[in-house]
């Protein structure tokens, strides 16, 4: 998707174009708060002028059809060829009408809604190339365009492609094309091809996306202060990382450690830690799942797609004073010969023994040697993402995640940042409590003991167990665990995302990060 800005007030413009500035689009969107609810409803601004151009075609509509403008409503109007040349307007053969809503109640949600409204009604009426009249915020409006607009498309047969006219070019018209305006857009489109990326990873399957291409994927993110560096099966033996390797025992492909490094130039004022499950494909091992919960197991390295997607941003936007470490502990987790068992006693690389009563419980113990390892690097924060647990999505859902900490203020930083950018999340509770079902008879903790209850909380909290103390003291290190099993991948289309693999939370941590 290619987007330009444009400085054009249409408004004022209207009927008196030059050639040189005529719109080269298909079709214009432009846009109107929610018209009053009285027996005759009064067009405005540009609306007005369209409408007492095209000789009230709009107000036999807004009658005819009882169309108010509602927040993300949307009609169009076909141009005839006398109607383009009033207008000047070039090629342009459809006006698309869309709602606001009400005025007063206008906020980031609505202008998601507003911008996806005009991506889906654009697809569905087969536009090529778009003019979007601006409103809102320029660089939240190019964003959800170009997340909305995203399609898997890799596989599908050529014919399937050509069949589908595909909308390629968006231009934004403003007043006034301002330098914090172009700044808005290019982040937009970083964030937009760092969510994407994600997105691609989640949606490959797993016979191409295995450790090793996680790896490759990691190493193809450049930029000044940025460093890859993979980990081989031997090196994470040294380091004694006996969780983590055993759930990579059994697979046929071999396990990558992938530590990725930002470090900016000049003074550092936090250092903030990224580490995010990359389970390839999840069978279960030898708890193997059924037939039906292992088909979509391939999205098992959500939480890594993300981490990857994070990364490539933090690459191009340079954030200062910020210094992030993006981990994946990659592998599959899968049953042979040599699988690991339950009632398998395994040590992580912090010292603490794991009696294994269930192989299904993997992502949490290749993120235990994640965290452990990452906290030696002493990061001022260290915030995980991970599918861990179908508990979570009984719980929530997949429309929201569920986030746990050991430091309410960060939680409700990224909460708060999450909120913004329309990715729900809602808190668990970490109660005391719960530490009892980790409990072993033969080793320090079991890796699955929820019985059914709180599962989601029981995975946090055994995460927990392996975050570091910082530096000297005897304090952990703030830390904050995101179970994104449920809206990793979306069963229906939402306003910043279509169905499929959604890319959370890669604009909440980078805008999170951005922040501090």
């Amino acid at each position: 998707m290619k987007f330009t800005l444009k400085k054009l007030d249409l408004e004022k413009s209207l009927g008196n174009l030059s050639k040189a500035s005529q719109l080269k689009s298909d079709a214009l969107v432009i846009t109107s708060y929610q018209l009053a609810d009285t027996k005759k409803k009064k067009l405005s601004g540009l609306v007005a002028a369209f409408d007492e151009t095209l000789g009230g075609v709009i107000t036999d509509l807004v009658n005819d059809e009882n169309f108010k403008f509602k927040t993300g409503e949307t009609t169009s109007v076909r141009l005839s060829g006398s109607e383009r040349a009033a207008f000047a307007l070039g090629p342009i053969k459809k006006v698309i009408l869309v709602g606001l809503g009400e005025e007063e109640e206008f906020d980031k949600k609505a202008e998601r809604k507003v911008a996806a409204s005009i991506l889906r009604k654009a697809k569905s009426e087969k536009i090529t190339s778009l003019a979007v009249d601006s409103f809102g915020d320029i660089g939240l409006l190019v964003e959800t365009l170009g997340l909305v607009n995203y399609e898997f498309t890799k596989y599908k047969s050529s014919d399937d492609k050509d069949d589908k006219k595909q909308l390629s070019e968006i231009t934004i018209l403003s007043s006034s094309v301002t330098a914090k305006e172009k700044e808005a857009v290019a982040k937009s489109e970083i964030i937009i091809d760092s969510v994407n990326k994600a997105r691609d990873l989640v949606w490959e399957p797993a016979c191409v996306v295995n450790p090793t291409y996680l790896a490759k994927e990691a190493k193809k993110i450049k930029g000044t202060g940025i460093t890859v560096k993979v980990m081989e099966k031997a090196q994470c033996e040294k380091l004694g990382m006996g969780a983590y390797l055993a759930v990579a025992q059994a697979g046929g492909q071999p396990p990558k450690f992938i530590e990725m490094s930002y470090k900016p130039k000049g003074k550092i004022k936090k250092h903030i830690a990224i580490v995010g499950k990359g389970v390839t494909f999840d069978s279960g091992g030898l708890s193997l799942k059924p037939s039906k919960a292992m088909e979509m197991m391939k999205e098992d390295m959500s939480g890594s797609a993300a981490t990857i997607g994070l990364m490539n941003a933090i690459a191009k936007l340079q954030p200062a004073g910020i210094q992030v470490t993006g981990i994946i502990a990659a592998t599959e987790n899968m049953p042979s010969a040599s699988a690991y068992k339950p009632g398998d006693v395994i040590t992580a690389m912090n010292g603490k023994t794991i009696e294994v009563n269930n192989t299904d419980a993997e992502g949490r113990l290749t993120l235990a040697d994640a965290v452990a390892y990452v906290s030696q690097k002493n990061p001022d924060e260290i915030i995980d993402i991970a599918t861990l647990t179908g508990a979570c999505m009984v719980a929530l859902g997949n429309t929201c995640a569920g986030i746990m900490t050991n430091n309410q203020d960060l939680l409700d930083l990224v909460k708060a940042v999450a909120d913004e950018q329309g990715e729900n999340m809602w808190q668990l509770p970490l109660y005391d409590e719960y530490k009892e079902k980790l409990k072993s008879t033969i080793a320090d903790l079991i890796n699955a003991g929820s019985g059914g209850q709180a599962g989601a909380q029981n995975g946090g909290l055994f995460i927990q167990e392996f975050v570091g103390n910082k530096g000297t003291t005897k304090k952990p290190i703030p830390w904050l665990h995101i179970d994104i099993a449920g809206p990793c991948w979306l069963d229906d289309a939402s306003d910043w995302s279509p169905k499929g693999a959604s890319g959370i939370p890669v604009r909440t941590l980078l805008n999170y990060i951005l922040s501090v």
